[in-house]
């Protein structure tokens, strides 16, 4: 009777550890989807990082150009008045 006892025992531990196991396991799939999760986002706002550099170098070769114009319109400006 003693080791019928001792059986049972054992086949309840067996049946926690499994029952852990399972929870374990469920939970690293949790973890797996989040990462997969956060990688999708970082990869979108990778996205419009890049996006919005493209935006910046742009409007600095738009601001480049201006500049040059600006200067262009002074110098003649300058003629101008001394021609005058």
């Amino acid at each position: 009777q003693m080791q019928l006892q001792d059986e049972r025992v054992t086949e309840e531990i067996m049946r926690e550890r499994e029952e852990e196991v399972r929870k374990i396991n469920k939970g690293m799939h949790q973890v797996n989807e989040i990462y997969k999760d956060l990688a999708n986002i970082v990869s979108y706002q990778q996205d419009q990082v890049d996006e919005v550099e493209e935006h910046m170098e742009s409007a600095n070769k738009n601001a480049e150009s201006g500049l040059k114009q600006i200067e262009k319109a002074s110098a003649k400006s300058d003629q101008a008045c001394i021609i005058s």
